[in-house]
């Protein structure tokens, strides 16, 4: 490893440890973090996987019996905090275009007078409902060594910022890449990815 590649190593881990700092600080102070693990979410993805690389934090919630009149209870409970300042809700049971199966809240939140953003997506869903639609997570959520979470830190951050990403380059598909397809770095990735993206 050359001196540069351990420096970018050192600084990309160390953005995200400050990024998963400033959440525990955001959802404390925001009131976030209490009614979010009242309600039984836990998270999920980068925030527990150790691979942020900007203010994006999932949460998943098991319901046997998923209910639209309780998502909008539990969207008005988010409502009242003064952080909050855009939800937005899916129904994936009736969404025709059939994407996810769930009830989804996506929020926009930021503390007063600043301009630091948080997005934050909440599902609810029944368990096999979850496992239907990441069924490869268990495996990618095992420790990671150092090696790969790099890989995936390198290339996270420079797609994060895409218009693309979120849409058709989803964060599952660079944790596929590394994970199972041994991809290192971005070149490495675009190359995996523009026989993949048909998927």
């Amino acid at each position: 490893m050359t001196i540069s590649e351990a420096d970018n190593k050192a600084r990309l881990f160390a953005l995200d440890a400050a990024l998963r700092a400033e959440a525990d600080v955001f959802l404390k102070d925001s009131g976030l973090g209490k009614i979010i693990k009242d309600q039984g979410f836990h998270p999920v993805g980068s925030y527990v996987m150790k691979t942020m690389t900007w203010r994006d934090l999932d949460f998943e919630r098991y319901d046997e019996s998923p209910g639209w009149q309780k998502h909008w209870e539990f969207g008005a409970k988010l409502a009242q905090l003064k952080w909050v300042w855009r939800l937005a809700a899916i129904n994936g049971y009736l969404d025709p275009r059939k994407t996810d199966e769930g009830l989804y809240w996506g929020l926009r939140a930021s503390p007063p007078g600043e301009k630091n953003l948080w997005k934050l997506d909440l599902w609810t869903a029944r368990r096999e409902e979850f496992v239907r639609s990441s069924p490869k997570r268990p495996l990618w959520e095992k420790p990671l060594d150092d090696d790969k979470r790099y890989d995936i830190l390198v290339i996270k951050e420079a797609v994060c910022m895409l218009p693309e990403y979120k849409d058709s380059l989803l964060s599952i598909y660079i944790y596929e890449a590394v994970l199972e397809a041994g991809v290192h770095g971005i070149d490495e990735f675009w190359l995996w990815w523009n026989n993949h993206s048909g998927i």
